[in-house]
This record gives structure tokens, C-alpha cells and sequence, in this order.
């Protein structure tokens, strides 16, 4: 049976569950969903490129792992799920905001709460149905996923690295 995503209003309160499917057709319904930035020790920032097979922004840059918070996760657990499963790795994650986003994508797109995640590795091992390439960089640009785009706006690389704005 496919995992349910949980459903909530601008506010953070659930709302119930549906489809991944559902919360992305058309304009959406909002859910929770995560950005995990993995940092090495030189301040660069671990991109993942999306496999070409995705539904939506295939073959755009994205933060290193980015995911849904599924029926009975947290955020959090969510998050550290996901890295393990994408990048072979179990660091220490510290959540340094969240802000609600909509944006479109070919007809569908994205209505989601997302929680942004920083963590420290040197190395990662990409899942190649996931990741279809890597690049550290301190200097993020290109085509870049909307919400990293955002996440990167709000400062998720600011002065202090991550962190340096204090989540709503």
C-alpha cells in the first residue's frame, strides 16, 4: 500500500493524509515535506542533480536530499531516513527553518511546509535511482530546485553557514 503524506494548513497542524499523487496534481494540497543541505568542512554545499525519470524538476539541481514526511514520521525522521536511503549516510541533523511555498511545474507542482535541514559529511554515496549527479559547491546556481532556491534565500548558507536565520 503506498505511504500516505500528511496534509496540514499554513500553520503546521495536520489535516489527514493523502496520496503523494493527490498533493502534487494540479495546484496541490499542502503537506509537510524536508531539504537536507549536507555541508563539508570548506563551507561547500553537497548538490544532487534529480534522476531524469522524476515526475516533476527532472535533471534540475536540488539540495542533497529533499523528501516527504510520510503518516507516522516526523520531520526529522523523515529526514533521516531519506539520507540513508539517498546518500549511504547517518549524520547528525540540526533544522534551521521552515516556510510554506507553492510552485508549478508543467501543469502540477508543489504546496508543501518545508523544513530545512543542515548536517556535516565529507563524503556521500548517491543512490543512482535518485541522485544522477553531485557537486560541491559554495557558489549554488544554475537551474536549482524552487525550494532550494528559497531555502538558499532565507540564508540556509548565510554568515554562520546554516542557522543564520532562526525558523518561523
Amino acid at each position: 500500500m503506498p505511504r500516505r503524506l500528511i496534509l496540514v494548513d499554513d500553520d503546521d497542524r495536520p489535516l489527514g493524509f493523502a496520496s503523494k499523487k493527490v498533493c502534487h496534481t494540479g495546484r496541490g494540497r499542502r503537506h509537510r515535506a524536508y531539504l537536507v543541505l549536507i555541508l563539508n568542512r570548506r563551507g561547500e554545499l553537497c548538490l544532487a542533480r534529480r534522476h531524469p525519470t522524476k515526475w516533476l524538476w527532472p535533471g534540475v539541481w536540488d539540495g542533497t536530499v529533499a523528501g516527504h514526511v510520510e503518516e507516522g514520521e516526523t520531520y526529522a525522521s523523515a529526514a533521516r531516513r531519506r539520507v540513508f536511503e539517498e546518500v549511504g549516510i547517518r549524520p547528525r541533523l540540526k533544522r534551521v527553518d521552515i516556510f510554506p511555498y507553492t510552485a508549478r511545474w508543467k501543469g502540477n507542482g508543489e504546496n508543501e511546509l518545508c523544513a530545512i535541514f543542515v548536517a556535516r559529511a565529507e563524503e556521500v554515496v548517491p543512490d543512482p535511482m535518485e541522485i544522477d549527479a553531485l557537486r560541491w559547491t559554495k557558489d549554488p546556481r544554475g537551474r536549482l530546485t524552487p525550494w532550494l532556491r528559497i531555502a538558499l534565500e532565507r540564508g540556509a548558507m548565510g554568515p554562520g553557514r546554516a542557522g543564520s536565520r532562526r525558523p518561523r
